[in-house]
């Protein structure tokens, strides 16, 4: 296990910490009092083998994978994508684990096997997303005789397994009439629930559980009902934080520990991006990839499976803070969360500030009621005109219109949902469904509920105008505009990053 995250408060020796926006790493001197949560340590991954292994053989609850399998049984393993982990993992554990899975099926000489991606609202795999996932030696046995297939959520061939509150609920109709389903996930958050369910559902089902009134009683009886349709043995490995490589070594480590390596690694990125501020980022950031220590892998049925790897990252990740703070800080990374793009998307950096940063916490909030967010980002209006056209339009043409959800909802939502273009990346062209840009503006009106302000440090004014918050040029400005509701002394606490704080209030 590596070190735990802790808590540092600023005193007069101190040195200056690392900030980053969207691209750019800086050094920030943050004042005296001032609490910083830092993540647990990043450590290399290890050899995974063993713990895949025991997961499968040896589960929390029910009986071993092995003793599920035989001749005749049809069988279908399912891969849960809920977006992350980003930076992407260097050498991915669903990897090792499909195959481990593959050789039990072989062993109990089971010939009907098929993969399928569950990727939900999320933009759908090509074939070279899952020869870098999956690797050589499953792509090859499997994607030529079109074994592997990404879900649809808009398919004809859904196959209805119930109804919730008169709604009827349709999922993949392989893996419904599966005997046997092995979903694999990741575990590298303190969500509830199985990653993989709302990934093989109707774009219908997930907007009902999950839209502008998300239920999380209909999410669970969802997962029932899924569940239902065949005998499920779900494993999920737990990651730790992003050990990047040899150019970003300095993420690795805390301020005063950086070597030389780490001094001159910091000084080149820095120059580099800003000599070079496009394409410098552009070969900096695009496309950074991580190793993750696994720090274990679970197995069993899918409730018990979901509980324990969320006590096992819980554990792993919860650092404790005295009070919810006046003012939050956070540093937003676009290489964290939006992939091949270094600075990020406004509207991801909202949700990645607001939501994965400023949401990620024991049940009391990190912020107190009336508090301020402040977030480092620039703001640029950095969609992806293949994969995030929703996205642009939704912050071109519906924002500046209302931020309401329920607006939104009720006069946007319907249209853009099937629109036949929209529709046609998202099945064509490897682009997040329609649906997800308004999922996501709900949970950032949800996130900022309760709070006095969001300011973006470095922000684009008119884009943080569009979206309801304030800019500033500097933090001490930032820290300034907010004292008007927090006071001249607030209790501040800034999120250290790259990696994710869990914040356990005491």
């Amino acid at each position: 296990m590596p070190r735990p995250g802790f808590v540092l408060e600023v005193d007069d020796k101190t040195p200056s910490l690392l900030t980053i926006s969207g691209a750019a790493v800086r050094l920030q001197g943050f004042g005296l009092g001032t609490k910083v949560a830092y993540p647990a340590d990043a450590v290399p991954s290890t050899d995974p083998v063993g713990l895949i292994d025991a997961a499968l053989l040896s589960p929390v609850e029910g009986d071993a994978l092995l003793r599920r399998l035989g001749p005749g049984v049809r069988l279908t393993i399912v891969v849960a994508d809920n977006g992350r982990p980003q930076p992407r993992m260097r050498f991915d554990v669903r990897r090792t684990m499909v195959e481990r899975v593959l050789e039990l099926a072989a062993r109990s000489k089971v010939d009907d096997v098929q993969v399928v991606i569950a990727t939900g609202l999320h933009r759908r795999w090509s074939d070279h997303d899952v020869t870098r996932v999956l690797g050589d030696r499953v792509a090859s046995s499997f994607l030529a005789d079109g074994l592997i297939t990404s879900h649809d959520v808009t398919s004809d061939d859904l196959v209805g397994i119930g109804d919730i509150d008169g709604h009827t609920v349709k999922m993949n109709a392989r893996v419904a009439s599966s005997d046997v389903v092995v979903t694999v996930g990741i575990r590298d958050d303190h969500s509830l629930g199985c990653p993989s369910t709302l990934g093989l559902v109707d774009a219908s089902t997930i907007n009902r559980v999950a839209g502008l009134h998300a239920d999380a009683a209909a999410a669970d009886e969802v997962a029932r009902l899924v569940a239902s349709t065949s005998e499920t043995f779900a494993v999920v490995a737990v990651i730790g934080q992003p050990f990047l490589r040899p150019s970003l070594s300095f993420l690795n480590r805390r301020e005063w520990e950086w070597r030389l390596v780490d001094q001159l690694a910091f000084a080149a990125a820095r120059q580099f991006v800003a000599a070079l501020p496009k394409q410098g980022a552009q070969k900096l950031y695009a496309s950074p990839v991580a190793d993750y220590a696994i720090l274990d892998v679970v197995g069993g049925s899918p409730e018990a499976v979901h509980t324990e790897s969320r006590e096992v990252w819980r554990a792993a990740n919860a650092v404790e803070v005295s009070a919810p703070a006046d003012v939050l800080v956070a540093s937003v990374w676009g290489a964290g969360f939006d992939v091949g793009n270094p600075v990020g998307s406004p509207i991801n950096a909202a949700h990645n500030a607001l939501v994965d940063q400023a949401g990620c916490h024991l049940g009391t909030p990190l912020v107190r009621d009336g508090g301020v967010v402040v977030a480092m980002h620039p703001l640029l209006r950095n969609f992806s005109n293949r994969t995030q056209a929703p996205s642009a339009d939704f912050f071109t043409n519906v924002l500046p219109e209302t931020l309401d959800p329920a607006e939104i909802h009720d006069r946007f939502e319907a249209s853009a949902a099937h629109d036949p273009w929209y529709i046609n990346l998202y099945r064509e062209r490897f682009a997040h469904h329609p649906l997800r840009v308004f999922h996501s503006w709900y949970r950032i009106k949800e996130a900022s509920e309760g709070l006095a302000d969001v300011i973006w440090v470095g922000g684009d004014r008119r884009s943080a105008g569009i979206m309801g918050h304030r800019a500033a040029s500097t933090l001490a400005d930032a820290y300034e505009v907010a004292s008007a509701v927090v006071g001249p002394r607030p209790d501040i606490t800034y999120l250290h990053g790259p990696g994710r704080v869990l914040g356990a209030v005491r």
